[in-house]
């Protein structure tokens, strides 16, 4: 059977492309019945995947171009790094190349429109990018476009693949309260971002649910890129009586806070302890481990590859995908129910 493509394995074993894909890669995703029937099929027409082909009949690229944001504070990158390596396994196993660019506060917009009309491209992956100009305009171009990690409006308008923020900060949050604690303060960022309003939504809404209420003068917001140091939080630690607890959201604002309640001469968790999200690689190494939600940054760079995949082929998925997450418990929270 000459000229058989991906599509025609797909119809014919009545799976989707995407599973023929995992199948031709050998990469898990799919059950070991459907995989035999897939393999059945191949093995009886013969059918040999050709990327050059492919690429000369259909009129594609077989690449997918990253635009990822920079950071003025490093620790961000660990985060980058994993879910690119995401982005990099999953795009092997589908079949396609990556290319970058490295954008500061806007995007190149004309140049990625240019890239994919231009054929150079097939579509694109957003990481932290949630520029509504460049957006308005790539939908406006009809550009096969998925956000990654951006902290958009999660209303279905756009393909998004985001680590579930405000159920991370409402878990973390339940579990400093589980470990006894009934002063809890906020370490985050400033308004107005969507991030905020999810992260803050969570620790309030967790608070609420065990019927407390949360102390103003144990907030601190700060901004999202910067380079922070101990000197950021001297304001909250003027307060002459801290919370027995504080939740961040996210290891870039607790390693800091840490480090600035040591230098005030207390003791973590013994005097102050400290709950965060985002499990950045660093973290594990601190004195002492910071305790922290931790979620698989592989599997939000791979969930985004695969879902623009998905909108390539044509195939229905889901346009709002959130990444779940579960605690990390290590040596930041004292645990107030054994003390009493």
């Amino acid at each position: 059977m000459p000229n058989l493509t991906i599509r025609d394995i797909a119809k014919m074993a009545g799976v989707s492309t995407t599973a023929v894909s995992f199948v031709l890669n050998d990469r898990p995703g799919v059950s070991d019945a459907t995989r035999a029937h897939v393999r059945a099929i191949i093995e009886r027409t013969g059918f040999t995947p050709n990327v050059h082909t492919r690429r000369l009949n259909l009129g594609k690229s077989q690449t997918v171009h990253v635009v990822m944001r920079k950071h003025e504070n490093r620790l961000f990158d660990q985060f980058a790094q994993e879910a690119l390596q995401g982005i990099f396994k999953a795009s092997h196993a589908l079949g396609y190349s990556i290319t970058f660019t490295f954008a500061d506060r806007d995007a190149p917009c004309e140049q990625l429109i240019a890239m994919v009309h231009g054929k150079n491209c097939d579509g694109l992956i957003l990481y932290q990018v949630s520029d509504s100009a460049l957006i308005a305009r790539l939908r406006q171009e009809q550009v096969p476009f998925v956000c990654v990690d951006a902290h958009l409006p999660q209303d279905g308008s756009l393909p998004l693949v985001e680590v579930d923020n405000y159920g991370a900060a409402r878990q973390a949050t339940e579990y400093l309260c589980q470990c006894g604690h009934r002063e809890i303060g906020f370490i985050g960022m400033q308004m107005p971002n969507l991030y905020y309003l999810n992260t803050f939504g969570g620790y309030i809404d967790a608070l609420k649910s065990f019927g407390l209420e949360y102390n103003p003068a144990w907030m601190l917001s700060v901004p999202y890129d910067a380079t922070l140091t101990s000197r950021d939080f001297e304001p909250l630690l003027r307060e002459k009586r801290l919370p027995t607890a504080f939740f961040c959201a996210g290891d870039a604002f607790a390693i800091p806070a840490m480090r600035a309640v040591k230098e005030r001469g207390l003791k973590i968790p013994d005097d102050v302890s400290f709950m965060s999200l985002d499990d950045l690689l660093v973290s594990r190494y601190l004195d002492p481990p910071l305790s922290t939600m931790t979620f698989d940054k592989e599997r939000l760079g791979a969930w985004a590859m695969e879902l623009l995949y998905k909108m390539l082929q044509n195939e229905p998925c889901d346009r709002v995908n959130l990444l779940p997450t579960r605690v990390a418990p290590r040596a930041t929270v004292r645990d107030l129910t054994k003390t009493r």
